[in-house]
């Protein structure tokens, strides 16, 4: 028998052993928002459903989110949510006029909720107001807009009346044109690159879908800040249609239209129209530009690639337009490793290998939509002109597949692989083409859509006023607000140096002033974004390296205070490990609680009779990440 004592002994044993060896497990962390858009200057919000968003966190080893824009309320609703860490958030429609929109670096907390991060996609034109549309059928619009980016990648519209049958089943094919500003009237301006096909297009009552076309980067080149028309007309010749549009009474007529009737002029209203360019530092080389989707398989296989020429310095987005069928997970339970091979199918890896994860419909026996992964700048770097294979094989294994049953009953066959969707005609790639398992060539594309980053990232400016301690006010650094926790402590603005020509911002306390010290110097930096990310690097140097007794430390804090450099809401770095030498210190990314972040420069020491204690500060910069 065992005594009563011994028994508890045993229990607090084991007890202080489940306390011993628990590892703490990180919380979820959450994003949320929507995706939305003035219908015009100063007018709503148009809330963009059916926008796809994949969110990939920084590396190779997670999965991607993904999630679809809500059609119900809240429309336009997105959220994510995984483990803590940086991601990169890509926001797509591939085949709509949403320019695609890339959130990077998003760095979530440890159980942090962000909620109301509303996202809004750019344009170089956009009217969206549906309270008023054309009464009287016309062949063409023209809709002047004046040029942002390099290069068109999207037209949208939405019609009122389809020219055909309106509410009836009847459709029509509509072409969209794009026509530099010269001489005469727009019908009279030469034509910039391909024109856009919009097929199938069937409005009129209750049916006021939006419908769009698309153009890889490149095809329709554009001067920013010149004048371009966009064209809409119907493919058949006498083919007439009926538009959404605002009047434009206090401003230049910017629409010109022709009747059916064949009479011709400037009206004063906007189209309902989205035109999406290059404006950004994102290039589309391989888009989806056919609104039609989900129409003809590619195969099943449990590999398959597709080859095209970079137009960027660097991967930011791929999806995969693809279905699953059977005894299979739905989409959103299937996942792809996605490679990119230099050169061909066959090529060398370059770059980091991500897990795009699948989204789309379920029927409970097939599932169909896209799969989806998105790269922070340089985790895949390109050449322009180069020729890359992307590589897409499924992850998925008896562990993930064994055991599943449809709603009809179907057994799983434990078979990894998923079924591509071709390009949906008249879309075609002429710079490449698809392979299954990596080998067999396909005489076909692959319905995709790949974003790149088109050049080097320009930094963001220091929000710092006087960083480089270079400005003096009296005998302190300018822009600094000075502190002491203890009174003895001496804080200036120091000559560095022989040459006393920079300076930096000096903690001094110990033997030089046979006293303790702690204090140091606060800077606010207000009008920030609280859904913005950003980080302090700076410069320390101290004549004793961190221990006990000396500490030389670099703080952050959301909340923008200034009142008490003991508040827990600081984010202390401490440093440096060696003495008398500057060494670079960086702090961890940081996101303002509301619009301001301040900066603390803080050195302290408990000894007073041993060497001087100095903590220098100097080049100090806080800057918005941005990739």
């Amino acid at each position: 028998m065992i005594s009563r004592n011994r028994s508890v002994g045993i229990r607090l044993f084991l007890c202080l052993g489940l306390l011993l060896f628990c590892v703490p497990v990180p919380a979820q962390s959450q994003l949320s928002g929507r995706v939305v858009h003035p219908r015009y200057p100063g007018g709503d919000v148009l809330y963009l459903s059916a926008v796809m968003v994949f969110a990939s966190p920084r590396g190779g080893e997670g999965e991607a989110r993904g999630f679809r824009t809500w059609e119900t309320h809240p429309a336009g609703w997105y959220l994510i949510t995984g483990p803590p860490g940086e991601y990169t958030v890509w926001f797509t429609q591939p085949g709509g006029f949403f320019r695609p929109l890339l959130l990077s670096p998003v760095v979530l907390r440890d159980g942090e909720k962000l909620d109301g991060w509303d996202v809004v996609p750019s344009f170089d034109y956009a009217c969206f107001d549906e309270s008023a549309w054309d009464n009287r059928p016309a062949t063409d619009y023209y809709q002047l807009f004046k040029a942002r980016g390099r290069s068109l990648t999207a037209v949208g519209i939405r019609l009122a009346h389809d020219g055909v049958d309106g509410a009836g089943p009847g459709s029509q094919t509509l072409v969209a044109t794009v026509h530099r500003a010269g001489n005469g009237t727009p019908d009279q301006w030469p034509q910039v690159g391909p024109a856009g096909v919009i097929p199938k297009v069937d409005c009129g009552g209750p049916k006021n879908y939006i419908y769009a076309t698309g153009w890889d980067s490149g095809e329709v080149p554009l001067t920013p800040g010149e004048t371009y028309a966009v064209r809409i007309r119907a493919e058949k010749e006498g083919g007439v249609m009926q538009t959404f549009w605002r009047s434009n009474t206090n401003a230049e007529p910017s629409l010109y239209r022709v009747g059916k009737d064949g009479t011709r002029g400037w009206v004063a209203q906007k189209l309902w129209l989205a035109v999406a360019t290059d404006a950004d530092d994102l290039v589309i080389p391989y888009n989806k530009k056919i609104h039609s989707a989900y129409q003809e398989f590619a195969g099943f296989a449990r590999k398959w690639s597709q080859t095209y020429v970079a137009r960027g310095t660097s991967l930011a987005g791929v999806t995969l337009f693809a279905a699953v069928g059977g005894a299979q997970p739905p989409l959103s339970r299937q996942r792809v490793r996605v490679r990119v091979r230099e050169g061909g199918p066959q090529g060398t890896i370059i770059g980091v290998e991500k897990i795009a994860i699948g989204n789309g419909n379920y029927t409970g026996d097939a599932s169909w939509g896209m799969f989806g992964a998105a790269y922070a700048r340089g985790e895949v770097p390109l050449k322009a002109g180069g020729v890359y294979a992307l590589e897409f094989e499924s992850i998925e294994n008896y562990e993930t597949l064994h055991g599943f049953v449809n709603i009809k009953g179907d057994v799983s066959d434990d078979r990894p692989g998923f079924n591509p969707y071709k390009k949906v005609a008249p879309d075609d790639y002429k710079h490449g083409t698809s392979y299954k398992l990596g080998q067999e060539e396909m005489n076909f594309d692959l319905d995709m859509q790949v974003v790149e980053y088109s050049g080097t990232v320009v930094p963001a400016p220091n929000l710092l006023i006087n960083g480089d301690m270079q400005q003096a006010d009296g005998d302190l650094p300018a822009g600094w607000v000075p502190y002491k926790k203890e009174p003895a402590t001496k804080l200036l603005r120091f000559a560095d140096g022989p040459a006393n020509t920079n300076f930096t911002a000096r903690v001094v306390g110990g033997s030089a002033t046979g006293a303790p010290a702690d204090g140091g110097f606060v800077q606010r930096v207000t009008g920030l974004n609280r859904f913005s990310t950003y980080r302090l690097t700076g410069k320390i140097r101290s004549s004793w390296p961190l221990d006990w007794q000396h500490q030389s430390m670099v703080g952050v804090d959301p909340t923008g205070q200034t009142e008490d450099p003991d508040a827990p809401t600081i984010i202390w770095s401490k440093g440096p490990a060696l003495h008398g030498l500057f060494v670079d210190c960086q702090s961890a990314p940081v996101r303002p609680l509301k619009d301001r972040i301040s900066v603390w420069l803080r050195g302290r020491t408990t000894l007073t009779n041993d060497y001087r204690f100095t903590a220098d500060f100097d080049d100090f910069e806080l800057r918005l990440m941005v990739e």
